[in-house]
């Protein structure tokens, strides 16, 4: 079994020394068929996705026969359809990804709902994986490679024992901190240039810069915070510009960080497993000293979280109810996304001395015709955030504080913050539930 190891110091000369000469440098079509017929095969998401070995699957679907493919593939970021790689093979995943969707009507795609912390757990177990693959950057002159800017699940499989393929990509950057495994642990290398998959939010609309702002007012001088992906997070980090002393913990970050490392702002430090955005991100990546990469057995382990003191959670969600429950996965009755590590950061937000876990959302969808704080959840749509977890939901007309509130006290509150247009009905619907249902207040 082997260990990670952890590098805070500067990349060094890069080259090939001759350990690194001894590993086979193999062809993609060769490196994919060293897992055998049923193998359990670990594939990195985000930049770690090894692309010119999934395309000689792709060309030759027998080099991967009945065998189940394990990781975290991104919606909107690993859009490839794994259930057309291979042959008779099962990807399974805590996602559920556009790119995965033929493969659910298929049946050869596995959506396994569980948190980040539960998925490293999962991968970290001896025997789970028989070959991981992912992409690196390449080895340093002291016979060490690291994960670049993907250092999430990857670990995991390193540390079981699994058999490695390491795709050398020279654009994944070899970034200043993060961890490393010596070189004679992988089975092969592949060489194979390509630029890195890359990630833009969009253009963020009025209603996520307000509810940015507002949650930027919130964010006190020395606090730790942590922001999921998306126009939520670029809308909190473009106000919180002129704040300073904070730290960042989180599961990623993108572009929106780097105008804030350059004004100073996380003064505390920034740790994080992925970075995922443009080609400036990760060319920045090679050098910045603040940036800490890690693994998520730290970036989302409770017992790590709790010891941040005034860790705040900041994360999206679809809808929450009127219990205060929050759908984070579900639109129109069908999965389109996953938990991820949300839960994680929520609970590590509460278990902080000091810190809170906000769940963020604009009051109403399409144009104002629908409200986002429903009186209950669809039949059908799970409760991803239980309302014995649920510190605080914000939106663009104010922060509910559900925090030791009542049952009643938790649907006022929430009603005080929808969308005005349907606080009215979200009442007469509250005291409909409590006469037919005989809610305890």
């Amino acid at each position: 079994m082997c260990k990670c190891e952890y590098s805070g110091s500067a990349p060094g000369i890069e080259g090939e020394n001759l350990v690194v000469r001894s590993i086979p440098k193999l062809s993609a079509r060769e490196a994919a068929a060293l897992a055998p017929p049923g193998a359990r095969v670990y594939l990195a998401g985000c930049c770690g996705e090894p692309g010119a070995i999934l395309d000689a699957v792709s060309a030759e679907p027998d080099l991967w026969r009945g065998v189940e493919l394990l990781g975290a593939y991104i919606p909107g970021v690993n859009r490839r359809d794994l259930s057309a790689i291979g042959h008779e093979t099962v990807a399974r995943s805590i996602f559920a990804a556009e790119g995965l969707r033929p493969g659910q009507s298929a049946g050869t795609v596995a959506i396994w709902p569980a948190h980040y912390t539960e998925l490293y757990r999962h991968l970290a177990e001896p025997g789970r994986v028989d070959v991981a693959y992912f992409q690196v950057p390449p080895p340093r002159a002291d016979g060490t490679v690291g994960f670049g800017v993907a250092a999430d699940f990857s670990p995991a499989p390193v540390q079981a024992g699994a058999r490695l393929v390491g795709q050398i990509n020279p654009d994944m950057p070899d970034v200043v901190d993060g961890p490393r495994v010596p070189v004679e642990r992988f089975s092969a290398f592949v060489d194979a240039a390509a630029p890195l998959i890359t990630y833009d939010s969009g253009r963020r609309d009025p209603v996520i810069d307000a509810i940015g702002v507002r949650i930027a007012g919130l964010i006190r001088e020395g606090d730790t915070i942590q922001l999921g992906l998306g126009k939520m997070q670029q809308a909190v980090l473009d106000a919180l510009i002129d704040h300073r002393d904070l730290g960042f913990h989180s599961g990623m970050i993108s572009d929106p960080i780097l105008p804030l490392i350059d004004r100073g702002v996380f003064s505390k430090g920034i740790t994080t497993g992925v970075a995922l955005g443009s080609s400036v991100l990760y060319e920045r990546a090679r050098a910045l000293p603040q940036l800490r990469f890690r693994p998520v057995g730290e970036t989302h382990a409770i017992g790590h979280l709790s010891r941040i003191e005034r860790f705040i959670s900041i994360n999206s969600v679809i809808e929450v109810d009127l219990l205060g429950q929050a759908n984070a996965e579900f639109l129109g009755g069908r999965q389109v996304s996953g938990l991820g590590g949300m839960v994680d950061f929520v609970r590590g937000a509460r278990a902080s001395s000091g810190g809170r876990s906000w769940l963020a959302l604009p009051a109403s969808a399409e144009g104002g015709r629908r409200s986002r704080i429903v009186p209950a959840l669809p039949t059908g749509v799970a409760a991803g955030v239980s309302r014995t977890d649920v510190d605080c939901v914000v939106t663009e007309h104010g922060v509910a504080d559900l925090r030791r509130a009542s049952v009643a006290e938790r649907a006022e509150r929430l009603i005080a913050i929808a969308a005005p247009q349907f606080r009215d009905q979200l009442a007469d619907d509250w005291h409909a539930m409590q006469r037919t249902g005989g809610m305890a207040s």
